[in-house]
């Protein structure tokens, strides 16, 4: 039987995820955590040295699908392994499969048993956390600029501080401060999602192991950024939001969120672009590394 995955269950789950090689954020476990509850629930099943993790979305139950299951130890499962567990658990196929997994799997092996489709808006955009915090080089003369702009109007006022739960009013008023100039909701069609995931975060910080940093102007909470564990090496940004009236402040903030990034990681997964040509243009301004794709696998009759 499925358990609803809840933020008490962090302790209990967080050693499947331990040695985890899935790049994708999806595969955050905190990042799990803090959207279920907003566009779907997110549920658990632990199977002998197999965790099994489903969605299903909460407008429309029918719309049900799984991820990739962790094994201990870890390794990638095969085709069959996964056509096997979705037949037996009842799910039509797999989303928020990796790029890295259908490369060492092989699509040719994948497709006897399931359709394979990019997940479209789906992949992740992952950066060096050293290029991020430093912006050496012409290609971020521009960051560079706009930092140097930011430090000149404000930088007697401006404060860098660790990010701590207790922020969550302040950072919920700067939420609405920015989403009222930005004209509305990233998608209209799923308005107070992302507002909802950020309550969750902060409410359950500690417990999920996130942290991130405050930017405050003359005391004032003016940009939050914060994340998560993804992999051994790669922490993910969750949110990132700033007065969009600041110029250069989210170049500011940008850098700081990756320098205070914990030890141990060198590489920041900044999630997806949801298919918006607005985000996707931001995210490709700061030159990723890589943009890992994103698949579904559905089963075949």
């Amino acid at each position: 039987m499925f358990k609803k995955l809840q933020p008490h269950d962090y302790r209990h789950l967080k050693p499947w995820f331990d040695g985890q090689l899935y790049p994708l954020c999806p595969y955050s476990l905190a990042s799990m955590m803090i959207w279920s509850g907003c566009l779907h629930e997110a549920f658990w099943r632990e199977d002998g040295g197999t965790l099994f993790l489903s969605e299903v979305d909460i407008e429309d139950k029918s719309r049900r699908r799984m991820l990739l299951p962790l094994l201990r130890p870890f390794r990638y499962p095969t085709p069959r392994e996964l056509a096997e567990a979705a037949r037996a658990l009842d799910f039509p196929g797999y989303h928020y499969v990796p790029q890295d997994y259908v490369e060492i799997i092989g699509a040719d092996n994948l497709c006897c048993y399931f359709t394979l489709q990019e997940e479209d808006g789906y992949g992740d955009y992952v950066y060096s956390a050293a290029d991020l915090a430093l912006l050496k080089g012409h290609k971020y003369s521009k960051k560079r600029n706009l930092i140097a702009q930011f430090l000149k109007a404000c930088g007697p006022a401006a404060a860098v501080k660790p990010l701590e739960g207790e922020c969550l009013h302040a950072c919920l008023q700067l939420f609405d401060h920015w989403e009222k100039v930005k004209g509305g909701p990233v998608i209209e069609a799923i308005p107070n999602c992302e507002r909802k995931a950020i309550v969750n975060a902060l409410e359950h910080f500690k417990e999920l192991e996130m942290s991130g940093v405050a930017v405050e102007l003359d005391g004032r909470m003016a940009g939050f950024a914060f994340g998560s564990r993804l992999t051994a090496d790669t922490w993910t940004l969750n949110f990132e939001k700033a007065d969009p009236g600041v110029k250069g402040l989210y170049q500011y903030l940008d850098s700081e969120a990756a320098k205070a990034a914990p030890p141990g990681y060198s590489v920041l997964n900044k999630e997806n672009d949801l298919g918006l040509p607005g985000l996707k243009k931001a995210k490709e301004s700061y030159f990723p590394t890589r943009v890992i794709k994103s698949y579904i696998l559905t089963l075949k009759s």
